[in-house]
């Protein structure tokens, strides 16, 4: 019985020896569970730039419709579309370019015609001078002839006396003299009428007369549309034999072609209202246009309205593009660097506002924590808000883990986010895989991804997008 007992108690110590090396062993072949792979930049001080982005369309600096000041038809169009033209006079001595040429025939017809009538009007003024010339020398001789009336109605009036002459050969004389100055007396007044009709009505007459002739001259020099700039033609909207009219109060008018310089273009831009405020002249935009979709252009934001753009065709444009009615016009000057540019294109701008410095991360690496999920030293830091349930971190490597570390953040757009405490120059952020970011904890092991070593944001100026109008 002794002997069993032994034997039984040897089993169970031997059996136990071999269970407890049985565990030994099995916890050193499971694995210890693996870290989490993760993608890590630096923190570096950068640059970060508002911006507001604006819709628009592409035209020149200086565009012209030209449109006929008198109606007639179209005999000529020298240049179509494409067409360089110039002003003034040339480098080869000729005039300015020739756009339109006008049937003239009635405005030559009307141009004689109103040189004759003031050919007209100054031979009334010579005749009329000439009348005044012979009526003052009639004058001259009848004021002789008083002269003499008067020198024998004193010698009669002396005989008289003498008794000499009669009573009658007095009244004869004084009858003569009394004749020449009421003669006299008529005809200044009338040279007086004469000088009135010659210096004011006959002299109104020429001028008017004169107007009808320069009307005329500029009527018939209408008909030969001369460009008003250096540039190119740009649309030809109608042709020879066409008959174009003037504009009226309640029509624009025949518009016959459309010359631009495309040597300065520029961007009108609709500026939401609520952004307005922000753009300012001078500051620089870069503009992306449809038409090139591998280049941007630099700009220079010119002018800015001071009133809402109420134009009827723009607002609906803008409404049927998605964007508001209510916004502000802003000219943007373009840098082309020599490149054509065709007008009416559209594009996009994004003008900046402001500029900030300090450090940036990767706006994915900014995330939402509880409060009451972070240590005792982390819920002191002051970018901590203890009136709310949810802190703003992100998370460092450090020895292998996830470390989370309160900040507090600033402005960001759709790929960083500026830093303005809590985190120093080189940190080393944790900035992904984005399912790893979701649901990753403080002191959690992580690794680094292998591939390029772990380098700084990058240092190109992020922007930030405050609107967009479209």
């Amino acid at each position: 019985m002794k002997v069993i007992v032994i034997i039984v108690v040897s089993a169970i110590v031997v059996i136990g020896g071999m269970v407890a090396l049985g565990i030994k062993y099995s916890s050193k072949l499971v694995a210890a569970p693996p870290s989490t792979k993760v993608r890590v930049e630096l923190a570096t001080t950068g640059p970060l730039v508002e911006i507001v982005s604006a819709p628009g369309e592409i035209q020149p600096r200086t565009k012209v419709s030209i449109s006929a000041m008198v109606a007639a038809p179209i005999v000529a169009l020298p240049c179509d579309e494409g067409t360089i033209i110039s002003k003034g006079k040339k480098p080869d001595g000729s005039d300015a370019s020739i756009l339109v040429k006008l049937d003239d025939k009635n405005y030559r017809a009307a141009l004689n015609s109103a040189q004759s009538r003031f050919d007209a009007a100054k031979a009334q003024i010579a005749v009329a001078q000439a009348r005044i010339d012979a009526s003052q020398a009639a004058i001259d001789a009848q004021k002789f002839m008083l002269t003499d009336a008067q020198r024998d109605l004193d010698r009669q009036t002396g005989l008289l006396q003498t008794k000499d002459v009669s009573q009658s050969v007095v009244d004869t004389a004084q009858t003569k003299v009394d004749n020449l100055k009421s003669t006299i007396a008529s005809a200044t007044a009338q040279l007086q009428s004469d000088n009135v009709n010659l210096n004011q009505v006959l002299k109104y007459q020429l001028e008017g007369a004169k107007a009808d002739v320069d009307r005329a001259n500029d009527d018939l020099a209408y008909c030969t549309i001369k460009s008003p700039i250096d540039g190119i033609v740009t649309r030809r909207k109608a042709e020879v034999g066409e008959m174009v009219v003037t504009g009226t109060m309640n029509n624009a008018g025949t518009v016959i072609l459309e010359v631009a310089d495309l040597s300065q273009m520029m961007m009108f831009a609709r500026i939401d209202e609520t952004s307005i405020a922000s753009v300012k002249v001078g500051q620089h935009a870069k503009v992306r246009i449809q038409a090139f979709p591998d280049d941007i252009f630099d700009g220079t934001v010119e002018t800015v309205a001071l009133a809402r753009n109420d134009d009827a065709n723009s607002a609906a444009r803008s409404q049927s593009e998605g964007g508001s009615t209510r916004y502000f016009e802003a000219k943007i000057r373009l840098d082309t660097k020599g490149r054509r540019i065709p007008t009416g294109l559209a594009a996009d701008a994004d003008i900046e506002t402001k500029s900030h410095e300090g450090i940036r991360v990767a706006s994915q690496a900014v995330l939402g924590r509880p409060v009451e999920g972070l240590t005792a030293d982390e819920r002191a830091k002051p970018e901590v808000d203890q009136t709310k349930s949810i802190a703003t971190v992100v998370y460092c490597l450090k020895d292998g883990k996830a470390a989370a570390v309160p900040v507090h953040v600033g402005p960001s757009d759709e790929t960083h986010t500026l830093i303005l405490s809590g985190l120093k120059q080189n940190d080393p952020v944790i900035i992904g895989p984005f399912k790893v970011l979701e649901t990753l904890a403080d002191g959690q092991a992580v690794e680094k991804e292998a591939g390029p070593a772990t380098r700084p944001a990058t240092t190109q100026p992020a922007v930030v997008a405050m609107s967009a109008q479209h």
